[in-house]
């Protein structure tokens, strides 16, 4: 199993792929942090294709997800288990959703707000309906750490 996220030849010049690579391997693989062990798990349990799409800036990237190891592409290769469609501000805020103390799952106020973008088609997640536990994870992975109050450190989760 491959534990490394890179780019794909030209993708680091595409805008979205360098925000996906950047903010996948920091909260995933950085040395030091806790909460890494989760998050490497839930990558290793993602075998498909995601697309992102960020249609103010026309800019399309690609990720490979294969047991552990991602590979960002630079627009769309083949086709996508699930796509997310929004505009580019709306896609970033993803890495800005924090995750609830309570087994790390989105469920805080501002996710209120993002489910809702979804209900007014300013966020669009196709394949959602047929594969809801990938969209789940991938938002998981992309979501800052949750504030652990009341956890000692090193706790059990």
């Amino acid at each position: 199993m491959g534990r490394n996220i890179v780019f794909a030849a030209g993708a680091a010049e595409n805008e979205l792929a360098r925000w996906l690579h950047d903010s996948l391997r920091e909260r995933t693989f950085a040395r030091g942090k806790e909460e890494n062990t989760w998050r490497q798990r839930e990558l290793q349990a993602i075998r498909a294709t995601v697309g992102f799409v960020a249609k103010d800036r026309r800019l399309t990237v690609t990720l490979r997800c294969d047991r552990g190891s991602v590979i960002v592409h630079d627009g769309a290769i083949g086709t996508p288990d699930i796509t997310f469609f929004a505009g580019f501000d709306t896609l970033t805020e993803l890495t800005t959703l924090p995750l609830s103390p309570v087994l790390q799952l989105p469920f805080t106020m501002a996710w209120g707000v993002f489910v809702a973008k979804l209900a007014t088609s300013e966020l669009t997640i196709f394949g959602l309906v047929s594969h809801p536990r990938l969209a789940f994870r991938i938002a998981r992975l992309l979501a800052p750490a949750a504030a652990r109050a009341g956890t000692p450190r090193g706790g059990s989760h």
